[in-house]
C-alpha cells in the first residue's frame, strides 16, 4: 500500500527560487582573450552495410557475442590480425 502524500512537505518548492553566483570561466577571468579547451574530440562515426551469405553473418555475430565485444571491435581485431600476416 503506497505512502498517503504529505502535502506540506512540497510547499518547500513554493518559496522563492535560490540565486546562486557562477564562478566565470577561465576565459572570463582572462578578459575574454583566452582561447577556451575543447571538453573533448567530436565523435567520428561512420556505418557500413556488408551484404554475405546468413551464415557468414551469423558467425560474424557468434564471434563477437562469444568474445563480448561490438561488431566494430571485432572487425578492427580481425583486420589487425590479417594486416600482420602480411
Amino acid at each position: 500500500m503506497p505512502k498517503p502524500l504529505n502535502a506540506d512537505r512540497l510547499k518547500q518548492f513554493e518559496s522563492q527560487p535560490v540565486i546562486r553566483e557562477v564562478d566565470p570561466s577561465p576565459t572570463e577571468k582572462a578578459g575574454g582573450l583566452a582561447e577556451r579547451w575543447p571538453s573533448r574530440e567530436p565523435v567520428r562515426d561512420g556505418q557500413i552495410s556488408i551484404k554475405a551469405p546468413l551464415d557468414v553473418i551469423e558467425r560474424f555475430k557468434h564471434l563477437c557475442k562469444d568474445d563480448r565485444r561490438t561488431y566494430a571491435d571485432m572487425l578492427g581485431i580481425l583486420m589487425d590480425r590479417y594486416g600482420s600476416k602480411e
